[in-house]
């Protein structure tokens, strides 16, 4: 009995394991991978090493070493990455080799060994690759994210193998000497002037991202518009640029007549020089080694299985660098990979009736959108739970996108490349002018499905480990009806799903909360509250001098916590720095109003008549806002205490005022209130003690009265401004005033966001940085 319940479990693994048994490089690279994730998250170890010894136990001798030498090499190889590279502080005079050099907005950015340093002075002359400099440099604080799902400039080093990075103060070139990057670097400058001639700025940075790699002329607005619509990757240098450029180089190649064998040479030695122009990435390098790896076994007359040329390719990108398995775009690359070769066998319509398959307008339906979108399905479908992972969103017109823009963007790097390679000026005069058709329609495209409102969806937060049972989930689906296994697998998967789910919606119903996020955006304002009903309420947006607060800061995190529409976006009063980042939150994430004075709607700001003319466009509903207005919901309300708009005064005396009040806790926002307003509002009969009140004008002397402290007496006062910021906010005796009132305050440039969260018999406080 025990040997037949053995036997049929055996048999079970192997239908489990056909993706990985007969491809010992692909095996060998889960391993290996396996082995990584669990030495720098012991948790996961626990989890995966039970499984890989009942694999072991089970498996075929051949199957054993293969796991067996791989555990050992992943081992060894993690532990040399980790003696190799450690950040530590690097002084501010040094001397070193140029390593690399790109030219960007912010300046020229050189890596000097372990240093990336930025030269933002117009000098005549920069350094060069190869060239041994010694420099005095200013370098940049590296501190921790004050704001959840924002960037994490210690973690980008880290990726980066970089220790720190800042700016130069001078610089002296004492020698040069020749260095492989030291010719990239000038081909990519020479491919810029052979575009610079007949193509503007913007599509000479679009077709050198899309050919050399080189993304700094991309404009922020084409590269947000790829990004919303799921095409993001169409930017990167990845498999399908690879794809193209080694079927183009492969037709030119077999043109000169010269023998298959010379062909497949040329082609892998020019692909591979092709990696260190586009600077490298993990993805490039796995497209281009798996175009390799057949190729050089075909020389061979030994013919290669793609899934063992992923495995290969795997294999020597991770065990030299095993931190490349952390990178997003490694990540997303293979996924997609693993996903449409997997997928591919399992395509329904090669099962279709072969008078079908005859059919010439068949043909040409499945050749041009069928198949694609069944591609696209597959690699979305693989990608999803790391996009989930790292940007919480899904693009559902991704699919339309691959069918409508890519064959734009691959007709327009057609043209580019014929355009480098054309001897005669006319020639290369034609074809940019042909590149610049293609790329503009792509552009074009990529806009019009960015505008829509449904073009990313937020989706989550989910754990890792909710996400790692649901890669599983998807990875066993081909054999649902095969193995027994994976179908009670996957069956557990959707238990464990509908419970966590159910358990969320019991908490909110059963024990009810809101809260208030007071979010990092430095010298402004921006405060998000979560009614118990589990409705959004954005109030302010931010500044945009420094960065653009609505798409560097707000969406972001929104998309963190897993926000998918504001039910309100409330604007205090038309300064800069609370209206800044309305625009970009307008048109990054459904809104379904707009609340303002009615004062603030005739406000003349340029940029502020933007934001009002964008929520117009987008159909989002425009209130007037006034002292009195309510908004109700079951345990919670907003009540407006200013302002009363007969006159239209000082923009900051009108900013809106209210109190929020929810299962016996309250807060109090004050926009940039002066006391002038204040007065007005202790002249009336609102009721103003409250747990919690937002200081105006982010602690200027301006505000926060003693009279009006006294009537709301809060708990705690919350403070929004930047870090050093230049009008020295909060004002010395605003602090000697809460202290002398012993009103304890927090201070987003000290504490990063805070998060109040009221619940029936508490009051939490939580900051980002303790």
């Amino acid at each position: 009995m025990k040997s037949r319940k053995k036997q049929f479990f055996k048999s079970e693994l192997d239908i489990v394991l056909a993706p990985l048994l007969g491809k010992p490089a692909l095996l060998s690279s889960v391993v290996v991978m396996v082995v990584f994730v669990g030495l720098e998250f012991p948790a996961y170890a626990l989890v995966f090493l039970p499984i890989l010894a009942v694999l072991v136990h089970y498996g075929e001798q051949r199957f054993q070493w293969i796991v067996f030498i791989s555990l050992a090499v992943a081992i060894l190889c993690h532990e040399l990455e980790g003696r190799k590279f450690e950040m530590d502080h690097l002084p501010d005079k040094a001397c070193g080799l140029v390593e690399s050099v790109q030219h960007k907005k912010s300046g020229v950015v050189v890596v000097v060994g372990y240093a990336r340093l930025t030269e933002k002075r117009n000098l005549p002359q920069y350094p060069m690759p190869g060239d041994s400099i010694c420099y005095e440099a200013s370098w940049y604080p590296v501190n921790p994210p004050s704001v959840p799902g924002a960037f994490d400039t210690r973690a980008w080093l880290k990726s980066q193998r970089w220790a720190a990075y800042g700016k130069f103060r001078h610089w002296t070139v004492y020698g040069s000497y020749w260095v492989p990057e030291r010719s990239f670097y000038q081909f990519r400058r020479w491919i810029r002037s052979r575009f610079a001639d007949y193509l503007d700025p913007a599509e000479t940075g679009l077709l050198l991202g899309l050919l050399a790699g080189e993304r700094s002329g991309i404009p922020d607005v084409l590269r947000s518009d790829f990004q919303r619509s799921g095409l993001v990757h169409v930017l990167a240098i990845s498999g399908f640029h690879v794809v193209l450029l080694a079927g183009m180089l492969m037709i030119l190649l077999k043109a000169t007549g010269i023998s298959h064998r010379i062909v497949r040479i040329a082609a892998v030695v020019l692909l591979l020089l092709y990696v260190p122009v586009t600077g490298g990435s993990p993805a490039v390098r796995r497209a281009v080694l798996m175009f390799a790896v057949p190729q050089v076994g075909a020389l061979f007359q030994r013919p290669a299985n793609t899934l063992n040329s992923l495995g290969v390719a795997l294999l020597l990108i991770v065990l030299p660098e095993p931190a490349v398995i952390w990178n997003p775009g490694f990540q997303l690359s293979v996924a997609a990979t693993m996903g449409i070769l997997i997928g591919g066998p399992l395509n329904p319509l090669k099962k279709l009736p072969e008078s079908l398959l005859k059919n010439k307008w068949w043909c040409r339906l499945q050749g041009f959108i069928l198949d694609p979108t069944y591609v696209t399905l597959c690699a979305t479908l693989s990608t999803a739970p790391f996009l989930i992972h790292h940007f919480k969103t899904l693009s559902p017109f991704a699919w339309l996108g691959n069918i409508v823009v890519v064959p734009a963007i691959s007709m327009g790097m057609q043209a580019g490349l014929f355009a480098l390679l054309s001897p005669l000026d006319i020639l290369r005069e034609h074809f940019c002018y042909a590149a610049r058709f293609f790329l503009r329609l792509a552009s074009l495209l990529t806009r019009l499905l960015s505008d829509s409102p449904q073009a990313s969806m937020t989706v989550g937060p989910f754990g890792p480990s909710v996400l790692l049972l649901c890669g599983f989930s998807l990875l066993l689906f081909p054999m649902f009806f095969r193995s027994r296994l994976a179908r009670r697998f996957s069956l557990g998967c959707l238990l464990l799903f509908s419970a966590l789910f159910a358990g969320g919606e019991y908490c909110r119903v059963f024990e009810p909360s809101w809260s208030i996020s007071t979010i990092d955006v430095g010298q402004g304002d921006s405060h998000l509250i979560t009614t118990p009903s589990g409705r959004h309420l954005l109030v302010d947006a931010g500044d945009t001098k420094r960065e653009d607060s609505g798409k560097d800061i707000i969406v972001p995190y929104l998309h963190h916590i897993g926000v998918s529409q504001l039910d309100a976006l409330v604007i205090t009063h038309p300064d800069q720095d609370h209206f800044g980042g309305a625009f970009s939150i307008i048109k990054m994430i459904p809104v379904k109003e707009l609340w303002i004075t009615d004062c603030a709607r005739i406000e003349p700001k340029e940029n502020w008549q933007q934001v009002i003319a964008e929520a117009y466009r987008r159909g989002v509903v425009i209130r007037d806002i006034h002292r009195g207005f309510m908004y109700r919901e079951p345990l919670f309300e907003i009540r407006v205490v200013h302002p009363e708009t007969k006159h239209c005064i000082d923009p900051n005396t009108q900013s809106i005022t209210f109190r929020a009040k929810g299962l016996g806790h309250s807060a109090v926002l004050t926009g940039d209130l002066t006391i002038q307003g204040e007065k007005e509002i202790l002249a009336t009969d609102a009721y103003l003690k409250s747990d919690v009140l937002k200081l105006g004008h982010h602690g200027s002397k301006t505000s926060s009265s003693r009279m009006f402290l006294t009537r709301i007496r809060p708990s705690i006062a919350l403070i929004s401004s930047g870090r050093k910021n230049r009008f020295r906010h909060p004002n010395k005796e605003i602090i000697r005033r809460l202290d002398s009132l012993k009103i304890p305050y927090l201070n987003t440039a000290e504490r990063g966001t805070i998060d109040m969260i009221f619940r029936t018999d508490t009051m939490v406080v939580k900051t980002m940085i303790e």
